[in-house]
Order: structure tokens, then C-alpha cells, then sequence
């Protein structure tokens, strides 16, 4: 699971959104729409001896969402054994400071009816140093903060199911609590004497509540696979951020309290059609987004926003011998409102279609093709359209831009597959009006950070993997490489540096012996360039042994 999650974290990263799930995450072909620490939280509760295979999607048919550059990741579960069933677990951790997580699981199975509970507890404390170097024309400003802070996170799960003749029953439900805690002490200089030096410190208190109820239904039509399926989806989530600034020269006030809360109800139904010559799938969704934020900072901002998207699509697929033929068509139309306590009112509607084209030719057991196109969007998030300003930190703050317009994108992509152990994909995506956040100094201070439309992006890449197993021995190990040329046409951003190779790769290495597994994991990064983000070397380096014990009912 965390290997396909790096995936496409990494080549999807600054898609991800508020409130909106980018990487679409399925349980037994259900969507659990968590996002984020949620996702995390869920995916810790999944031990990998539960898990029957993974099933990973770069570039998702019509079906789908057709926003951001999304990935489709389909966990496969292993079917309990009649009865009760029950886990304990418990994770030690000592970085900077020590770390507790502790989770129990429980589940009771019986013919057609399944229900699983799980809850799931961690806190740790972390220090962070961090170095930042600023760059003027007459002068250069150095800071150095040091930041411990503090995570309590609490999180439960309920998932049922009951099949009642052709119906399938079910939901999924997700209740999370988590506080956070940080304190900061930094250090401003310059190099230039007529700039005097500056203490600060700030403390920051966080409380985040998460409530979902995903409920489902499965109607089988007939014995041919003619099935219909309906999915609601609710999602509340309350963020309430309370800031303590303490410094000589940023603020004229010392304290910002941050209320963001929203909800997000959703409705799909699908209905597949197959058919001896041709199998149909059509379907619908309606998403409907409420949030209501409200900053405090000497004076008050809030900002109401609503985002609404009804989508419909139609995909055709059929086998033609050693062939496989699919082509779709989506069409979603967005309405967006918002209106700012002081009355600035933001509106846009825009309506797209999004073609989906594959073709995969199979000759043999060994050996598979496939070719496909799609078309898809980036949607502004509430955040870039949110114009009011938003302190992070003491000398950071943004401040959106409600004149944002959705980027499209242009996807291409060949895969080769060889006897299930080798993979090859080779990729090019185009982006126009792509989002960038711009840095800007306000009073030789203040760094603000406001997107804007202003980037043409033309992205070449592929990806390659292999798996080799020998004897009790497994290897599994991958490279990625894409080219990103970016052009700006706007003069904030200089197109110049804005084109880069980048490249990782990673090995896994495994060796189980009895009641023994070893395993020792690389990875990778290169010095490179996405859009205006430039990244240095990264490497991380893994090395453990799981040992089962008391007939595989222990696992260390």
C-alpha cells in the first residue's frame, strides 16, 4: 500500500486540495473518500497480511473524477473466516522525542452479514529546525526556527456489509479527533548592519474533527453482470487554529484564531450493461461543497464559499480476440459561488468534456500493450479563491486570488507489462493555465504567498519496475524519470529555470527465513525541478525484521 500511495504522491503532489480527494483510494471496489492524515490514519488500520493484491490506475477512464492528475489505488481484501475476529497492535517510536501508537480491531462475520470496528490512538512529539535565507537587492535576511511540536490523534472506523439476495448493503464511517500543538523560538539577522536582528516566538494550538458515512448499494440484475450501483457520501470536518505571536516588529496584534469548517455531500449511481457484443457503463454524480471560514487577526475576515459539480458519463469497452478497446466521455459542469465579510462576492460557472480513450493488446501470458488519452481538470480550491489573508506563521501569509481559472490537462501514456514482474510506462502531459503560488516580500518582511494562473507545462516522463524472486530472496526495485519544461507568461515568474530532469528510483529487498522476514529498502531522489520548485538530494534508508510467532497470531 505505501509503495503505489509514494507513487502517485509523488508524481500527483500539487494537485492536492482541501476537501477534495486527488489520489482516489478504493476498498473492494468502494471508495472511502479520506484524504491526508485521515487516508493515513485509515490505511494504518489495513495490516499487509489482510491485504489479497493492489490494483493501480495512472490514468482512469470516464468513471472517475475528472479532477486533478488523480491516480485510482483499489485495495483488495482477504474474505474472513466465519466468527469473531479480533487485532491488537502497538507501534514504539523514538525519534527526537518518544512516540506511542495503539490500536484494537474487531470483526464478526457470519454467511452474508460482516461488520468491523476499529480504533486507532497515536502521539508523538517532534523538533524541527528549520533554515530559511531571503534575498534582497541591498541585503540578505537569515532565519532559524526551532519548533517542537506536539500530535494526539484518535481515529475509528465502522465498516458493514450484508447481502440480501441480489442486494449488496454496506457503508463505511470514519469518526477522527486529533489535537496538535506547536511552539516556536526563532531568530531573525541580516547581513547589513542598518537592519537590527529579531527574537520571536509563536505557539500554535490545532483541533480537527473529521465525521463521514459512505453508505452503498449493489444490485445485480442479472446473472450476465447487468449491475447498478448508488453511493452516498457525507464528510464534516471542523479545523479550529489558535496562533500566539510574540515578536517586536511583525505584528500589531498578538493573537489569530482560525475557524475553517465544511461539509461535502456527494451522490453517484453507475450502471453497467454488458452485453455478449458490447458492455455499456453510464452513470452520474452530484457533489455539492459548504465552507464557512472565519480569521481573526486584529480584525475580522471570513470567507463563504460553495462549490457545486454535476457530472455524467458514458464508456463502451469490448474484447476483440487478443484485443481490449474502451472509450468514454464525461461532461461536468461547476458552479462556484463566495462572498467575503466585507462583501467582495466571487462567482464562476464553466462547463468541460473529457474524452477517455485505451487500447491493450494481449498476444500472449507474457506480454501486454496499452495506450490511452484522457483529458482532465484542475479545479481552484477554496483556499486559492479565498482573497482574504491567512497568517501560517509569524512572517508568512496568503492570500488567494478570486479571479482563478480551472488548468486543463492533456494526458498520454504507453504501458508494457511482462510475465506480471517488469513494467514499463512511458507518459506526456500538458497543462495550460497551470496554478502557481507566487512569493512575493511585502515591507522587507513578510513573505505572501498568492496563486495565479501563469504557467504552460509539457511534462515527459517514464516509469519502470521489476520484481525478482529467488529462492526465500525478493527484490523489487524501480526508476522514474520525467522531463518538465514550463513556460511563465507572467512577469513575476521567470521562465528560465523552469525546465529540469528529475529522477528517482528505489529498491526493496526482502529475505524470509522460518518465522524470519528481513527486509532492507533505498530510495532515491536527484536534484531536480517541478514547475518552480526546486528539490536537492533525498535518500532514505530502511532497514527491519518482522518475526511470526505463536502460529502467525504474534507479529513483532
Amino acid at each position: 500500500i505505501g509503495t503505489g500511495l509514494r507513487y502517485l504522491w509523488l508524481r500527483f503532489v500539487r494537485h492536492r486540495k482541501i476537501g477534495k480527494n486527488i489520489v482516489v483510494v478504493l476498498v473492494n471496489g468502494h471508495r472511502i473518500n479520506l484524504d491526508g492524515k485521515d487516508l493515513d490514519m485509515y490505511l494504518r488500520t489495513l495490516p499487509s497480511e489482510n491485504v489479497s493484491k493492489i490494483e493501480l490506475v495512472t490514468n482512469p477512464s470516464a468513471e472517475f473524477d475528472a479532477e486533478g492528475n488523480c491516480g485510482v489505488i483499489n485495495i483488495i481484501l482477504k474474505s474472513k473466516p466465519a466468527g469473531f475476529d479480533g487485532n491488537v497492535h502497538t507501534v514504539l517510536t523514538q525519534r527526537s522525542h518518544f512516540g506511542a501508537e495503539e490500536g484494537i480491531g474487531l470483526s464478526f462475520s457470519s454467511g452474508n452479514f460482516s461488520v468491523e470496528y476499529k480504533i486507532n490512538n497515536s502521539n508523538e512529539k517532534r523538533r524541527q529546525i528549520v533554515q530559511n535565507t531571503y534575498s534582497y537587492p541591498d541585503y540578505i535576511r537569515f532565519t532559524t526556527d526551532n519548533t517542537l511540536n506536539r500530535y494526539d490523534i484518535l481515529g475509528q472506523n465502522l465498516n458493514s456489509n450484508y447481502q440480501l439476495g441480489d442486494l449488496n448493503l454496506g457503508f463505511f464511517a470514519t469518526l477522527n479527533n486529533s489535537r496538535s500543538k506547536a511552539h516556536q523560538m526563532g531568530q531573525m539577522t541580516f547581513n547589513a548592519d542598518a537592519c537590527p536582528s529579531n527574537s520571536y516566538s509563536e505557539s500554535n494550538h490545532d483541533k480537527y474533527r473529521l465525521e463521514t458515512i459512505s453508505p452503498y448499494v449493489d444490485w445485480k440484475l442479472d446473472s450476465l453482470g447487468k449491475k447498478v450501483t448508488v453511493n452516498y457520501n457525507y464528510i464534516h470536518v471542523i479545523d479550529k487554529i489558535n496562533q500566539n505571536f510574540d515578536s517586536s516588529t511583525a505584528h500589531n496584534f498578538s493573537n489569530s484564531n482560525n475557524d475553517y469548517s465544511y461539509i461535502v455531500n456527494t451522490l453517484s449511481a453507475d450502471l453497467n450493461l454488458p452485453f455478449t457484443w458490447l458492455n455499456f457503463e453510464l452513470g452520474g454524480k452530484y457533489s455539492h461543497f459548504r465552507t464557512n471560514n472565519v480569521s481573526e487577526f486584529g480584525s475580522r475576515n471570513g470567507f463563504l464559499y460553495k462549490e457545486t459539480v454535476t457530472a455524467f458519463y458514458a464508456d463502451v469497452n469490448r474484447m476483440f480476440g487478443s484485443f481490449y478497446a474502451k472509450a468514454g466521455l464525461r461532461y461536468e459542469h461547476t458552479n462556484d459561488d463566495g462572498i467575503t465579510l466585507e462583501g467582495l462576492s466571487v462567482s464562476n460557472k464553466y462547463d468541460h468534456w473529457f474524452p477517455f480513450a485505451e487500447i491493450s493488446y494481449n498476444p500472449s501470458d507474457n506480454h501486454s500493450f496499452a495506450l490511452s488519452y484522457s483529458k482532465r481538470i484542475d479545479r481552484p480550491s477554496m483556499n486559492d479563491m479565498n482573497p482574504t489573508r491567512v497568517f501560517r506563521n509569524t512572517y508568512t501569509y496568503t492570500e488567494g486570488n478570486d479571479r482563478l481559472t480551472p488548468s486543463v490537462m492533456d494526458n498520454l501514456e504507453f504501458n508494457y507489462v511482462f510475465k506480471g514482474n517488469f513494467s514499463f510506462n512511458l507518459y506526456y502531459y500538458h497543462t495550460s493555465d497551470a496554478i502557481q503560488n507566487l512569493t512575493q516580500v511585502v515591507d522587507d518582511l513578510f513573505t505572501k504567498y498568492s496563486p495565479k494562473n501563469c504557467l504552460t507545462i509539457n511534462t515527459f516522463g517514464t516509469d519502470a519496475s521489476y520484481n525478482f524472486s529467488f529462492g526465500k530472496f525478493n527484490l523489487y526495485s524501480s526508476v522514474s524519470m520525467f522531463y518538465v519544461k514550463a513556460k511563465s507568461y507572467v512577469d513575476e515568474l521567470d521562465d528560465k529555470d523552469l525546465r529540469s530532469l528529475n529522477t528517482s528510483f528505489s529498491a526493496n529487498l526482502s529475505y524470509r527465513y522460518k518465522v524470519l522476514n528481513f527486509y532492507a529498502n533505498y530510495y532515491h531522489v536527484l536534484p531536480g525541478i517541478e514547475e518552480s520548485f526546486h528539490t536537492g538530494n533525498l535518500d532514505c534508508v530502511g532497514l527491519g525484521c518482522k518475526i511470526d510467532i505463536i502460529k502467525n497470531k504474534l507479529l513483532l
